[in-house]
């Protein structure tokens, strides 16, 4: 399966599909850090701009990560300026995330740069 059609699909995707989906991404590694990302960073990122407002509980489960280690991704991203970090109204223990302007063209520039490296052939 195509990378981009898992990250379009990351709604229903599983932490281990997300495993697969970091793999390829540290594949292009070159081309992400021209953009100045790093293939974690680059998942986070297009996963976000497909489930805004996701926590970082909900994050860490998909990604397959303990929840400290997509806290210190999650501020890393932040301080980037590339997500927005707000308590969430119904419990104030979690953190809802949700791309800035500047993280949705980064998130569109991830795509473009994807789509012209991967391979068109596609198979499940």
């Amino acid at each position: 399966m195509r990378l981009v059609r898992l990250l379009r699909e990351s709604q229903t995707t599983t932490s281990g599909t997300w495993r697969i989906s970091l793999k390829w991404l540290n594949e292009y590694r070159k081309e992400l850090s021209d953009l100045g990302v790093t293939p974690a960073q680059a998942r986070a990122l297009l996963y976000l701009q497909r489930n805004p407002d996701s926590s970082v509980r909900q994050c860490a489960q998909v990604f397959g990560v303990v929840g400290s280690t997509m806290s210190h991704l999650v501020r890393g991203l932040h301080h980037k300026g590339w997500i927005n970090k707000q308590r969430s109204s119904q419990n104030d223990r979690h953190v809802l995330l949700a791309l800035t302007p500047k993280g949705h063209i980064l998130a569109w520039l991830l795509h473009k740069q994807l789509n012209a490296r991967l391979p068109l052939t596609a198979a499940s």
